[in-house]
């Protein structure tokens, strides 16, 4: 498989594992498996996503169907042969010799460790049946993740020792006798420890589909997005997953490869670009999106600059910070990868002239990298009018306004650049500088 590239500030910039800025982590919407194993795979997906067309459309059309099975064993009893497999009682090969001198001693002596080597042989040959069922009434039209995976289960189960096992045990209530659990225990933990191994992997597979498939429905997200080679990116109807009766908002890379968004403060236009770029980061995930539609590249790398720490310690600004940031998104872009690229506020860090030039001279340089794309917010909305006539951008703005001595805010994304200029009656609203002037002449 190939992974999409990324990197640390990214990861902290969208709260992928963890809650670094207060906010909720992307990984707690799909953290709700069925099984230990299967939530440390659904972690995995979502850490990592894929670069590679193929490996995304097979999880997402798994994900999509309407068939998936259940699973053949409960939490407890994988996590217990799970435990079994890993025991470090000794394994010996299956003797009459042996069987007979241990039945002798077990019935002078209680022994716990034969409680795990019994229920584990156990629960592994139910495991064996209930996957054999599977397999065997499998539909035709199953996707190709799971006929694969139906696949690798025919050729661990037939044609081996573990075929002799499931035509044994064809009567599961019978009970098995020493000599067959010594037998089974040594092919299990031993023999073919890895096959039985693979089959565990299967099967918390289907718990991360089923995961997967079971919150679309109950969170209603019906987009699966239809992943392109060319650079053609819009959606419909993207929501932040975490905002609460969120404006659905479309957006398209209508011309060029830089997007520029324009707004006030507080009109929402860090939220959207988190927004999009979440959606963007899921739909790598080949997991479902919180939107209504999408048609998404398929990106070598995603890269952020949305939260920048200052650094006491080597004495950097976060002006330094930002500088260098942009520095090193420069060089991986300069490497020929397809990537995304997102860039909030440039140079907040330094004066209202130093941050417009700026800004132009590096959007100046986001030009000569048509493989790529850029979304960027700024409230200088000098820094937009600049390139108005460029072919290389597009503009979006978050609609806001003073109406009635109210500040209106609808989070709406709308074409075009605000013309909006809230931010003097926002300080003067909020610090009530009429009662500060009373005050003072007092």
């Amino acid at each position: 498989m190939v992974y999409l590239d990324t990197d640390k500030q990214t990861y902290a910039d969208l709260s992928i594992t963890e809650s670094v800025y207060d906010e909720r982590p992307l990984c707690s919407l799909f953290m709700k498996t069925e099984t230990k194993q299967g939530k440390s795979l659904m972690l995995e997906w979502i850490m990592y996503p894929l670069s590679d067309w193929e490996t995304i459309c097979k999880r997402q059309k798994a994900i999509d169907w309407e068939f998936l099975p259940d699973l053949p064993l409960n939490e407890e009893e994988l996590d217990f042969i799970e435990y079994y497999l890993g025991y470090r009682d000794q394994i010996r090969r299956n003797n009459i010799l042996f069987t007979c001198a241990g039945l002798i001693d077990r019935l002078v002596r209680y022994d716990p460790n034969r409680y795990v080597i019994c229920r584990g042989v156990k629960l592994v040959v139910h495991m064996l049946h209930r996957l054999k069922e599977w397999v065997t009434g499998a539909r035709d039209n199953m996707p190709k993740l799971l006929k694969e995976a139906a696949g690798t289960i025919r050729g661990i189960l037939y044609g081996s020792e573990l075929e002799e096992v499931l035509e044994q045990t064809s009567d599961e209530k019978a009970r098995l006798s020493i000599y067959a659990v010594d037998k089974y225990d040594y092919l299990f933990r031993c023999t073919r420890l890895l096959s039985i191994k693979e089959l565990l992997s299967i099967i918390y597979l289907l718990d991360v589909c089923r995961t997967a498939h079971r919150i679309a429905r109950e969170k209603k997200l019906n987009c699966t997005p239809k992943m392109v080679q060319a650079m053609e990116f819009s959606v419909e109807g993207v929501v932040h997953p975490f905002v609460k009766n969120a404006q659905r908002n479309n957006w398209e890379m209508s011309q060029g490869n830089i997007s520029l968004f324009t707004g006030s403060n507080m009109a929402g236009k860090s939220t959207t670009l988190k927004a999009l770029t979440l959606a963007v980061w899921l739909a790598h995930c080949g997991l479902p999106v919180f939107a209504e539609s999408m048609t998404c590249p398929v990106y070598e790398g995603i890269y952020t600059s949305i939260n920048l720490p200052d650094s006491l310690r080597d004495g950097r600004s976060h002006f330094m910070a930002e500088v260098l940031r942009i520095k090193e998104i420069l060089i991986k872009v300069g490497s020929g990868k397809k990537c995304l690229v997102v860039l909030d506020e440039m140079f907040r860090g330094t004066n209202a002239k130093d941050a417009f030039e700026a800004s132009v001279a590096v959007n100046e340089l986001l030009r000569d990298f048509p493989h790529c794309h850029f979304l960027i917010s700024t409230h200088i909305l000098e820094y937009a009018k600049a390139f108005e006539h460029d072919y290389s951008c597009c503009f979006y703005y978050m609609e806001a306004e003073i109406r009635e001595d109210h500040f209106v805010c609808p989070h709406r994304l709308l074409k075009g650049i605000s013309e909006a200029r809230v931010g003097y009656w926002i300080v003067k609203k909020l610090l009530n500088m009429h009662e500060l002037e009373i005050e003072k002449a007092r």
